[in-house]
């Protein structure tokens, strides 16, 4: 059987974020995050701080955290409509 977690769509589209914009946390759970351009992706469960580094994290499927420091490459398919 094959895995379930990657959704591509029949179509997308991409949206560069300036340094100086901002998007709600909520808008993250559910996203599916691609580490490459080989990764099969995962979805994000929850986003959590790390205050002692001063840090979000981003927990998914599978309960593993992901620092937002470390996802300088990373793309993130929002889930939503049209």
């Amino acid at each position: 059987m094959g895995s379930s977690r990657t959704f591509i769509p029949d179509y997308y589209f991409f949206m560069k974020l300036c340094t100086n914009q901002s998007i709600p946390c909520e808008f993250l759970k559910g996203a599916c995050i691609f580490l490459s351009d080989e990764d099969e992706g995962r979805y994000i469960k929850d986003v959590c701080v790390d205050l002692e580094k001063h840090s979000i994290i981003l927990i998914d499927d599978d309960g593993n955290g992901l620092y937002w420091e470390s996802l300088r490459n990373a793309s993130i398919q929002f889930r939503g409509g049209r």
